[in-house]
């Protein structure tokens, strides 16, 4: 059967793929990096960004296949307090492709090490929506000092019984192969009503976002080497974490169960666990203001405690 599935997918995909229209990257560019972006060099990549608000430092990390958008909700209310700091990752959004062709966690702490060193940043609160929590606990483990706050959503951590089917397809010998010249938009459609709870979320204009910004050059060649990455296979470094951390959490996460959530809690020393009944695997986008709430309240506790 899987067989009989991977011969009508890869018929179908090599059909829509033919009657896909290129979009070019100045059109994207015009469309996705409107004001405040801007693009910095970063170890010799174009690094797609943007910065709001001053005061203390947030820096927002997105996940696999999203773009530094999915902040918008959390960005437009913490910018008035903060300088909230947001990129696309390599491979993502605008940024495009490592030039290494690496994606390997330690490859995007260097990457942000660097892009933290370009914007003059020494220290900040750091928050990581799943890939983006994995390369968050992994800095703040490198890092410690340089993270006053540690907040994972929906975080990478844990061995993954299941993964979403496009990072699974894409796993796949011969449809890797495929995967790196083709998006067909109703993909994204279909993994998108994965991802979110409520499907009212899920509009054409968050799926054309989706589709379009990994048609930016060199985005789809580089996703079947995003996924194959070791994401889920350190757990045991992560009772090595020693700052303030807060966990966040859609219950109704289809692929990233709530249990790791629970996992996260006992094994860092300290930390606060928030569980959302009514989100799936992004909860600042699902429930922005509850949840970014929760995230200002928690960085003011932890500011008396410092104190």
């Amino acid at each position: 059967m899987k067989a009989l599935i991977l011969t009508l997918l890869v018929a179908l995909c090599l059909f829509v793929s033919a009657c896909a229209e290129p979009i070019s990257k100045g059109a994207l560019e015009e469309k996705y990096a409107g004001s405040p972006s801007a693009f910095v060099e970063v170890n010799g990549h174009r690094t797609h960004y943007r910065e709001e608000g001053l005061g203390e430092v947030i820096v927002l990390i997105h996940g696999t296949a999203s773009s530094l958008h999915t902040w918008d909700a959390w960005a437009e209310k913490l910018q008035r307090d903060f300088r909230v700091v947001r990129m696309d990752l390599p491979g993502f959004g605008l940024t495009g492709p490592n030039q290494t062709g690496s994606y390997e966690v330690s490859d995007d702490v260097r990457f942000l090490s660097a892009f933290l060193v370009a914007l003059d940043i020494e220290v900040a609160h750091f928050a990581g929506s799943s890939l983006g929590g994995r390369i968050a606990w992994q800095y703040a483990l490198d890092n410690p000092t340089q993270v006053k706050t540690l907040t994972l959503m929906n975080s990478l951590g844990y061995p993954q019984e299941t993964w979403p089917p496009p990072i699974e397809m894409a796993q796949w010998p011969v449809v890797d192969k495929i995967m790196e010249s083709f998006s067909p938009r109703f993909m994204y459609e279909i993994g998108l009503k994965d991802v979110y709870f409520d499907e009212n979320v899920v509009t054409d204009q968050l799926i054309d976002r989706y589709f379009e910004l990994s048609r930016y050059p060199g985005n789809l060649e580089a996703f079947p080497k995003r996924v194959k990455a070791r994401l889920d296979k350190d757990s045991s470094l992560i009772s090595g974490l020693n700052v303030p951390t807060l966990i966040m959490w859609g219950k109704e996460d289809l692929y990233f169960p709530v249990e790791s959530a629970h996992r996260f809690k006992e094994d860092v020393k300290g930390a606060s666990l928030v569980v959302y009944e009514n989100a799936g695997h992004l909860p600042m986008e699902e429930l922005p203001e509850v949840s970014v709430e929760d995230f200002i309240m928690f960085i003011a506790k932890e500011r008396r405690n410092a104190s």
